[in-house]
């Protein structure tokens, strides 16, 4: 009598090398790349599912397998810049020495660095906001946790005994986190006609400011 073949576990079809869940995850980020140049480029409100599933090379059948609707792809686009806006300007920070100055200017350059990409400084400064509540949330959560970042950073920069003195770090940090959005937005509306190196200078000098002589 044979031995009856135990049936395997279906892990999803492979092609070229590739399961199904794999190239639905492909898919996935075609849509979000997508989605960075047409809301970056069109704006949130002009945006269509069509125009986006035509700039990823997608039939609209694969836009609905990942997202509900282009808010859905919205705050995946958003979350996705942010995320690796934030690792950036970690990598930046931990790379430099033990210098308050040096550490603060290297993170403002890799933000203000990509705020010079005229689509991902679209996203994250102006398409934000006024979309729905939900993304409205997004974007506070996003806001306290670089206040939060920032707060690290300043750490750095400040004399902890001088700031609580009177002062509270954390709100500390979310004026730090407002003026640098708030260049930002100058920078790119303005038609980015400082230099980089100007911009990330002229952040730095409210960093200082602040510490006033308490750096270290």
């Amino acid at each position: 009598m044979s031995t009856p073949e135990v049936a395997k576990p279906n892990r999803g079809r492979s092609y070229a090398g590739r399961s199904s869940a794999e190239r639905r995850e492909a898919r996935r980020a075609a849509l979000i790349d997508a989605g960075i140049s047409v809301f970056g480029r069109d704006g949130f409100r002009s945006a269509t599912v069509k125009s986006i599933c035509r700039e990823a090379g997608l039939t609209e059948r694969y836009f609905y397998e990942s997202f509900a609707n282009s808010e859905a792809l919205f705050a995946a686009v958003y979350k996705s810049l942010i995320a690796a806006i934030e690792a950036e300007m970690l990598a930046a920070i931990e790379a430099e020495p033990a210098d308050a100055e040096a550490t603060a200017r290297a993170g403002l350059r890799v933000y203000f660095g990509r705020m010079a990409d005229p689509l991902i400084a679209r996203i994250v400064l102006i398409e934000i906001f006024g979309i729905s509540a939900d993304i409205d949330r997004t974007y506070r959560a996003v806001t306290l946790n670089f206040a939060r970042l920032t707060e690290e950073l300043t750490a750095r920069l400040f004399d902890v005994e001088a700031i609580t003195a009177g002062a509270d770090s954390r709100l500390l940090s979310m004026g730090l986190v407002g003026s640098t959005i708030h260049i930002a937005m100058y920078w790119h509306l303005n038609g980015y006609r400082e230099s980089l190196d100007t911009v990330v200078e002229s952040a730095l000098r409210l960093y200082l400011a602040m510490a006033g002589n308490s750096a270290h």
